[in-house]
């Protein structure tokens, strides 16, 4: 008779314990910073959502926030782009940062220069899928980058932009495509559009984010490519 109220206690441990578990992160999602993406997110496609409140750190240091440890957990056979620091990367073409053409080199998630990059600033994430349009003799199918990327000082205009990222045909250095902008900052730099969450439709090649525009309104955009390569439009 005794034995059995030390069953029921058990069971009942058991039951609280797998209640409490947190939860696992599927592979290729990603969350902000100390939280899980919700499931309809995860149900709908891999999302990035920035933290809305208003940073702590430097712009360098919460950047350096999104190393590869933190954007997603270890996967089994993940693709090479995932492993990008992406705080120090260095990316061709990203002419949303300078000179079309040139390479743009991060340093602690800035391009130090006196109107500096931030690559992913604000604690934001990369998101990863199969959505650029690819040749297959000399960029074999493998995973994309999404990521955000800020150009202008935090106390003046400044503009951010969604920038779709491949490897390049030699399997190792990254190139970025034409890049989803944001809304041009007033002159005055006191209304800025900022993306505050995006994911990637891997099926329809769309992207989906969530921006606050500059006079505080939040609203859902969609955009899609009206070329072979880049040539976003919205929708």
């Amino acid at each position: 008779m005794r034995a059995q109220p030390l069953v029921i206690a058990a069971l009942s441990l058991a039951a609280l314990t797998a209640c409490t578990a947190a939860p696992q992160q599927l592979p290729g999602q990603a969350s902000p910073v100390g939280a899980w993406a919700s499931a309809a997110a995860s149900a709908s496609g891999p999302a990035s959502t920035i933290p809305t409140s208003k940073p702590t750190l430097s712009p360098s240091v919460a950047a350096s926030t999104s190393s590869p440890s933190a954007s997603a957990s270890p996967v089994t056979g993940a693709s090479t782009i995932r492993k990008t620091d992406w705080a120090n990367a260095t990316v061709k073409n990203l002419s949303f940062c300078g000179v079309s053409g040139a390479t743009t080199r991060f340093r602690n998630g800035s391009n130090g220069y006196d109107i500096p990059c931030l690559m992913l600033p604000h604690a934001a994430k990369p998101v990863y899928a199969e959505f650029l349009t690819e040749e297959p003799a000399n960029a074999p199918a493998t995973e994309d980058a999404l990521v955000l990327v800020e150009l202008g000082n935090p106390d003046a205009a400044r503009q951010q932009a969604l920038v779709p990222i491949q490897l390049a045909p030699d399997g190792r250095a990254l190139q970025a495509g034409p890049a989803i902008k944001g809304d041009v900052p007033s002159p005055a730099g006191d209304k800025v559009m900022t993306f505050t969450s995006y994911r990637v439709d891997e099926v329809k090649r769309h992207v989906f984010a969530t921006v606050r525009t500059g006079d505080g309104r939040s609203e859902v955009r969609r955009y899609r490519q009206a070329c072979a390569w880049g040539c976003w439009e919205r929708f």
